[in-house]
């Protein structure tokens, strides 16, 4: 928030500029994501996204979800190609 002093109109001088981008919640995503649109009400991709951007690396509960998540990504895909090609 901005303090602007002395814009006249209020008794106290030295009141906040409230911007809408003090109402929003913080973007967890990606400066790429960012930049194609995706925020959070983006359908269930930019929910999974945000997710995904949420986890820390450094947490091993972290990787261990991480890799979960990637298993259920990647199973459907390799059963896929396994159907196609067998």
């Amino acid at each position: 928030m901005e303090t602007k002093e002395g814009s006249g109109g209020d008794d106290d001088p030295d009141f906040e500029l409230i911007r809408p981008e003090d109402f929003l919640p913080p973007q967890p995503f990606p400066a790429d994501a960012r930049r194609m649109g995706v925020d959070r009400y983006t359908g269930g991709d930019g929910a999974f996204l945000a997710m995904a951007a949420a986890l820390d690396g450094r947490k091993t509960s972290h990787r261990v979800f991480a890799l979960v998540l990637l298993i259920f990504v990647i199973t459907p895909v390799a059963l896929s190609l396994w159907q196609l090609f067998r």
